[in-house]
């Protein structure tokens, strides 16, 4: 299965709105990952000491049989229903390390 790196990008002062669908979003990645899809994911802050500042959107690396599953699953992504991001930029990578053994 091919890897995909997926950056989003939030708007402008979305910062409750995206506290409010963090459950929901957290639950959906962590059935991802229970289903073995997640290299990683996880938010990137406008200030790392200071969550309260915001953020600038997230960064997920998954994997997926195609780009059409992928699209699939991000088109119920909650924080793109909460209207959190602002865009979904979505490439192929290439996982090099670590080494599967």
């Amino acid at each position: 299965m091919p890897f995909f790196v997926v950056q989003c990008i939030d708007h402008d002062d979305v910062l409750q709105k995206r506290l409010d669908a963090r459950p929901a979003h957290l639950a959906r990645l962590q059935t991802l990952h229970e289903q073995g899809h997640i290299l990683a994911a996880g938010p990137i802050p406008k200030d790392i000491n200071d969550p309260a500042k915001g953020f600038y959107g997230s960064t997920i690396i998954v994997e997926f049989d195609s780009r059409e599953a992928l699209d699939q699953w991000l088109a119920d992504e909650p924080y793109v229903h909460a209207g959190v991001y602002k865009q979904v930029d979505v490439k192929p990578f290439v996982k090099v390390f670590p080494k599967d053994e």
